[in-house]
């Protein structure tokens, strides 16, 4: 294993990049004390264009987690990177889904809405989830396809907090802001990958 990969990361990074959202038994933003009471309504008595806000926010989580477990298949060599930012999407997905049930019950297939552009898998993780393949061009491409996706979902959840009301502003700030954490990691690897050196494990991190 070289060396060299166990240096420029830390558990704290990693965290810095999952840590968008904060549950307890009640739903909060990290680094906000507002806290939301589950709702009474399906909507959370939020207009339409926020429940449609929040359907599009789980479309995209959804999407990202099952393509951080198909990597993960695919490169067990990351997978110590990639089960925590699946973890974050899960936790987004039941943060929004119980801060706004309607979000959940009308979510479309990840794909199918028109709306919302990164609801699709990336296709360079699709593309791979055949078999193990553990060589520095199948784990760049994936980690770039990665990547890519994650910057559009941040930029969307940017796009959404300025649009929406103050009850859900807050959430999709977070998401936004966890978003630019994760993309930050993945661009690490990538450059780590695409300078020859062989994947870390979880070991060299902390």
């Amino acid at each position: 294993m070289d060396p060299a990969l166990r240096t420029p990361v830390s558990r704290r990074r990693i965290l810095l990049g999952i840590g968008g959202l904060a549950l307890a038994d009640t739903i909060g933003v990290a680094g906000c004390a507002t806290t939301v009471s589950p709702p009474t309504e399906t909507n959370g008595g939020l207009p339409a264009g926020d429940t449609a806000a929040a359907r599009d926010a789980v479309v995209r989580a959804t999407a990202l987690a099952a393509a951080y477990r198909t990597a993960a298949g695919r490169h067990p060599s990351l997978r110590f990177l990639f089960d925590p930012l699946r973890a974050h999407h899960e936790v987004a997905m039941s943060a929004l889904g119980a801060q706004v049930p309607a979000a959940v019950a009308t979510s479309p297939p990840a794909g199918t809405t028109g709306s919302n552009p990164t609801a699709s898998a990336p296709a360079g993780v699709a593309a791979t989830a055949g078999g193990v393949d553990e060589s520095p061009t199948a784990r760049a491409a994936t980690l770039a396809s990665l990547r890519a996706t994650e910057s559009r979902a941040s930029a969307a959840a940017r796009t959404d907090s300025l649009r929406v009301s103050g009850l859900l502003a807050p959430s999709l700030a977070s998401l936004h802001a966890a978003g630019v954490a994760q993309v930050e990691l993945l661009d690490l690897y990538l450059a780590q990958v695409n300078s020859g050196r062989p994947a870390a494990t979880a070991g060299s991190v902390g």
